[in-house]
């Protein structure tokens, strides 16, 4: 059986979500990038470390998580699906702990599966820079019809 979705979920719906983190940084990255020097390792504990810097506390209980992502590239071209993987990994404590991270205390949910992680809204376009904007928000409150 295929669960209704609905089509728009209202990420700042302040009684059904709660934002942890809004980020805005100067780069974008993508998953599997195989230049010297781009590991996905090293991009995630960037994202860690400038999430660190920003993010909320304490971190409400989530009933599960959402991302919304917007981003800029320039010059080179982009892959927007492999844009979301480095950012919600960033955020998975398995993947904390395999990558060694100094930043644990970002780790907001075990794994990036559908039981933690349940939308990602994203958009992205050319642009005269790179930039990016991360927003995470904890599930709260229960779809109510």
């Amino acid at each position: 059986m295929i669960h209704k979705i609905p089509p728009n979920i209202d990420l700042d719906n302040t009684d059904r979500f709660s934002k942890v983190l809004d980020l805005k940084v100067r780069w974008t990255y993508s998953y599997a990038d195989m230049r010297p020097g781009k590991t996905d390792r090293e991009k995630r504990e960037k994202y860690r470390e400038a999430a660190a810097k920003k993010m909320t506390y304490p971190v409400p209980d989530a009933l599960w998580w959402a991302f919304r992502i917007s981003v800029e590239k320039a010059p080179r071209l982009l892959d927007l699906d492999n844009v979301a993987k480095l950012i919600v990994d960033a955020f998975c404590r398995n993947r904390i702990g395999k990558d060694n991270s100094a930043h644990r205390q970002v780790g907001l949910y075990d794994d990036d599966t559908l039981d933690y992680v349940r939308a990602i809204q994203m958009v992205g376009a050319p642009g005269a820079a790179d930039r990016t904007r991360i927003e995470v928000f904890a599930c709260i409150k229960p779809e109510t019809r």
